[in-house]
């Protein structure tokens, strides 16, 4: 495959992940809304659901069923037990922002994103 196929084939590939999904704002709100339903859940003095039925019902829920099928790693990550890293999400968003507005092109924003995982979670 020529450099320039590869090219259209990236570009249009991250044009397609851009498209059908949701935008910032959409997302952020679906994750706000699945939290809060996580905190109120605990907040519960009694009637307490456990965390695999509460996770089960906001599957059952029609407005989280795309966010779901589109974004099981980051439904993983809101719904777990041990709880979620919110900066570490907003830090995502913005670095995706930055695709979006084609400010810096995708494979170098997932270079710096690898690189920086790394740097804080196995260069200490």
């Amino acid at each position: 495959m020529s450099s320039q196929k590869k090219k259209e084939k990236k570009a249009t590939t991250t044009e397609d992940f851009l498209l059908d999904g949701l935008d910032n704002k959409q997302i952020t709100d679906i994750v706000q809304d699945i939290m809060k339903i996580m905190h109120d859940n605990k907040s519960l003095s009694s009637g307490q659901l456990s965390h695999t039925s509460l996770v089960h019902n906001i599957t059952q829920e029609d407005k989280f069923k795309f966010f779901i099928e589109r974004y099981p790693m980051l439904f993983e990550m809101v719904t777990k037990e041990a709880g979620f890293d919110y900066s570490f999400f907003e830090y995502f968003l913005a670095k995706r922002e930055t695709i979006i507005k084609k400010q810096k092109p995708s494979d170098e924003v997932h270079k710096q994103v690898g690189q920086e995982m790394f740097d804080l979670f196995y260069k200490k």
